[in-house]
């Protein structure tokens, strides 16, 4: 999901050896660390969503490729023959990764989610986005992100965990991808995290139940 720490984890991964090639990681003001994406991925996976009558804010119920979709996704796989670990970052992957697996049914997959009020108040910030309406869309994101974790379980962290408990995750995160894991963690900065609840501080149902789903598979 969006506003989830999944920049914050891509750029350890990258500092510990993961080949993203050229990303936008300057900028930002909602991403201070940059956001670590590919901007064709960007782009081909909004007009995927909006092709199928949706967006990132509004995900369809199904997504159907399309050849202009699928030509780009070939051709980013193609630019990047020779790296012995790459990989990509986007928070609309989870609603369209069927389309990914069809060519790369090996690929390896972490994920990441945050407290569902943190989100909620991080894109209202940003985006001016109700809370209830940033929570509604925190649940089909990571029912999403659930239903994957089911099929094929991955590394999966809780961004709204302490700082040390999130550094610990990130680094058996790295480990699992086979990538080095003597430093990047340290990178990890809990002072990026905004927008923080508190601990006696429940999400409104489902999200308490669905949240409570992750924690219990988290690393």
């Amino acid at each position: 999901m969006h506003r989830s720490g999944t920049s914050a984890l891509t750029g350890v991964l990258r500092q510990a050896g993961l080949y993203l090639g050229e990303v936008l990681d300057q900028g930002f003001t909602h991403n201070r660390s940059g956001l670590q994406e590919a901007a064709s991925i960007l782009y081909m996976h909004n007009d995927l969503l909006q092709k199928n009558g949706g967006d990132w804010f509004d995900p369809p119920e199904q997504v159907e490729w399309g050849k202009l979709h699928l030509a780009v996704r070939d051709l980013f796989i193609e630019s990047r023959r020779g790296q012995p670990l790459w990989g990509f970052k986007d928070p609309r992957t989870v609603l369209v990764l069927q389309g990914w697996l069809d060519v790369l049914p090996a690929a390896k997959l972490v994920g990441v989610f945050r407290h569902p009020l943190e989100v909620a108040r991080s894109l209202n910030a940003r985006n001016g986005m109700a809370i209830e309406a940033g929570v509604q869309l925190w649940e089909t994101y990571n029912r999403r992100l659930l239903d994957w974790y089911q099929q094929r379980p991955f590394p999966l962290i809780d961004f709204s965990a302490s700082e040390e408990e999130v550094r610990a995750a990130m680094a058996k995160a790295t480990r699992a991808l086979g990538l080095d894991d003597s430093g990047g963690a340290a990178l990890f900065a809990g002072a990026l995290r905004r927008n923080q609840a508190e601990d006696s501080e429940p999400p409104p149902e489902p999200a308490a139940a669905l949240l409570k789903q992750l924690q219990t598979h988290a690393l």
